[in-house]
């Protein structure tokens, strides 16, 4: 469970995002986080790779220099490759797994 990593290791977040309005009103008792910080909150709302820029990356000092590792849909990988190469990020420091091939 990714939640027990969490707890294991101080340099891994785990983060939720549903990227549909409608189901995450649904879901019983899910609030959206405010922010990175906020232990209250659930998760966010919104695609997870414009997630994941407006809460850590636009602050990021040096978003290149970090590691990531993605999986999901083609979409999801394209828009979130997309993002990391407008950021200057190295394929060397990105590994995912395409659940669609």
């Amino acid at each position: 469970d990714f939640r027990d990593i969490e707890k294991d290791y101080d340099n891994f977040n785990y983060f939720i995002a549903l990227s549909d309005v409608k189901v995450a009103k649904e879901v019983d008792k899910w609030k959206v986080k405010e922010d990175i910080n906020d232990k209250a909150g659930d998760g966010f709302i919104g695609f997870i790779h414009q997630v994941l820029y407006d809460e850590y990356l636009k602050n990021h000092p040096e978003p290149e220099e970090v590691e990531y590792y993605l999986c999901g849909p083609p979409l999801m990988l394209q828009a979130a490759l997309k993002m990391l190469d407008e950021l200057g990020v190295p394929d060397e420091n990105i590994a995912f797994d395409d659940f669609g091939s």
